[in-house]
């Protein structure tokens, strides 16, 4: 699934390493992430819940909602990650129905992938 990232120019680039830790379970989150090059393992409870690869995106429930990160987000390769903020999330969200229709989808397949691994 291609998602649009129409502030992809505007926006600096964060750089992770294979192993670095994208953030935490429980951390504060302000920036939802696109992943430009490489892949970031989820992680609850220190099990992988997802892998999300090039295009994919992470980290969108802390703009949806007010409270901590629930997952871990871990560099499972080299990774190039576009952030996205709340202003920008906001935006797309009105701009780009299909951008929104997307982070619906996907909120709902991994809630669902969530529930199928712990039954």
């Amino acid at each position: 699934m291609t998602l649009p990232n129409i502030f992809e120019t505007e926006t600096k680039p964060a750089k992770f390493s294979a192993g670095d830790i994208i953030f935490s379970s429980g951390d504060e989150g302000d920036v939802m992430y696109v992943i430009k090059e490489g892949e970031v393992d989820l992680r609850l409870g220190g099990r992988t819940v997802e892998t999300v690869g090039a295009e994919g995106f992470f980290g969108e429930m802390s703009l949806i909602e007010e409270g901590p990160r629930t997952a871990t987000a871990v560099a499972k390769t080299d990774c190039t990650l576009i952030p996205i903020n709340e202003r920008r999330f906001e935006f797309m969200v009105h701009e780009v129905p299909f951008f929104a229709l997307n982070v619906m989808r996907s909120l709902s397949r991994r809630l669902r992938n969530v529930d199928a691994k712990s039954l």
